[in-house]
């Protein structure tokens, strides 16, 4: 018989939040104000769980050329706010150059551990060359200015600094090409790694057996977990280096994540968090900037084909301007029905309901590969020819007939046997 059973209204003391009671009288002392500290940082710390990890906003990164000394290679994240799985909220308030050619040793104010927040930096840290790296953000912690001291106890000098700076760094950690199995010479290398990260969770078998289905998980990411990648860490992006000059490619949305609570023990709550949502629109966006910088390359978006450079298609997406001919040879090799009109009114819920469809394969001889792909046009758009939208077949069909009143161009008909 268990001991510690506990009655109706008794506090539960273990583990609980202790602040110092203050009272006319007290001494005070260093450590006192320091458990004080603690207190208000483990509420945060408890605030900040209950949000869930992943990036509230901003912290976009972007290259930054021959602005380091030397010449590294250097990117510029710009200011937002993350938190990271302990509850600890990282913000930056201004842009951050960060050059990458490698992890700055620690300074003589740093502080390796505060309130047992301990420095991790150190194996994975990037240092030139080729290859696959993950950038996070994490907190860091650095003294700064000179406290006066009363001489009443013998204070460390080295304790004796005047303020706690409660900061944030960057480090990259390698990824081994092991860790993610994916050739790096392909076309479709930066689409096949952001699907490692994305997990097997968002394809389409991953429903089929949920009795004995293992929980979502961001796969990749999860497996550098113990290994270079720490709780205190928050991943921002994956940059690829062919040598030490600028990156191949920075992929943001592979591994950033909206705030959202985690589930992991549970299958079916994975079906209905809020996480699965965030990974969805991590699909779509990650898509959407890919396609948005072969776009920037004159002529280069009309001779891609989706085969060729997107292992996986995410379930709904946009692409820039490309007529019916165009658009039909991006998606060669696969079933495609349309253009057919939709109104602007249904782009949104389309999109929407699409963030929780799965991954829509390319490869021939993937399984799902054959199943159809919706193409829409969006009815009274004024650019000529309008954006393409596509769908996965495993969504309703928007372009039922219709009439379209103000534009007989721009009405669906039925099909007639």
């Amino acid at each position: 018989m268990p001991t510690d059973v506990l009655q109706l209204d008794e506090p539960v003391v273990a583990d609980a939040i202790r602040t110092v009671n203050f009272f006319n009288g007290r001494l005070l002392t260093g450590g006192d104000l320091g458990r004080e500290q603690q207190a208000r940082r483990g509420a945060l710390a408890r605030l900040g769980s209950a949000l869930g990890d992943g990036v509230a906003h901003g912290l976009d990164i972007s290259p930054a050329s021959n602005v380091a000394p030397g010449n590294p290679p250097a990117i510029t994240v710009q200011p937002g706010l993350a938190i990271n799985r302990n509850g600890t909220a990282l913000g930056l308030t201004s842009p951050a150059t960060i050059a990458l050619d490698r992890t700055a040793p620690p300074t003589e104010n740093s502080i390796a551990c505060l309130f047992d927040d301990c420095d991790t930096a150190g194996p994975g840290d990037y240092v030139g060359g080729q290859g696959l790296y993950l950038l996070v953000i994490a907190p860091a912690f650095v003294s700064e200015g000179r406290a006066q001291v009363s001489g009443m106890a013998d204070a460390d000098r080295r304790c004796a600094y005047d303020a706690t700076v409660e900061a944030v760094r960057f480090r990259l950690i390698r990824i081994a090409p092991e860790d993610y199995g994916v050739p790096g010479s392909g076309a479709n290398f930066r689409n096949a790694i952001a699907y490692r990260c994305f997990g097997d969770g968002v394809l389409r078998g991953w429903a089929a057996d949920l009795i004995s289905q293992l929980p979502r998980a961001d796969d990749l990411i999860e497996e550098l977990r113990g290994h270079g990648l720490e709780d205190e860490d928050v991943p921002l992006a994956l940059i690829a280096f062919t040598g030490s000059a600028a990156p191949r490619f920075i992929d943001q949305w592979s591994v950033r994540r909206p705030l959202a609570p985690r589930y992991e023990d549970d299958v079916f709550a994975n079906i209905v968090d809020p996480r699965r949502i965030a990974v969805g629109r991590a699909m779509f966006r990650q898509f959407q900037d890919e396609i948005a910088g072969i776009a920037a390359t004159a002529g280069q978006l009309a001779a891609t084909r989706a085969r060729d450079r997107f292992a996986y298609l995410p379930p709904a997406g946009f692409l820039p301007i490309l007529n019916d001919g165009q658009a039909l040879a991006f998606f060669t090799g696969l079933t495609v029905r349309g253009p057919t009109f939709i109104d602007a009114a249904c782009v949104e819920p389309l999109i929407r309901e699409s963030l929780s469809m799965p991954a829509i394969p390319t490869a021939a001889n993937e399984a799902g590969s054959d199943h159809a792909i919706w193409l829409y046009r969006v009815a009274l758009q004024q650019s000529r020819p309008p954006n393409l939208i596509f769908a996965s077949g495993h969504l309703p069909d928007r372009g039922d007939a219709r009439f379209n009143l103000n534009h007989w161009d721009n009405a669906n008909y039925a099909l007639i046997p």
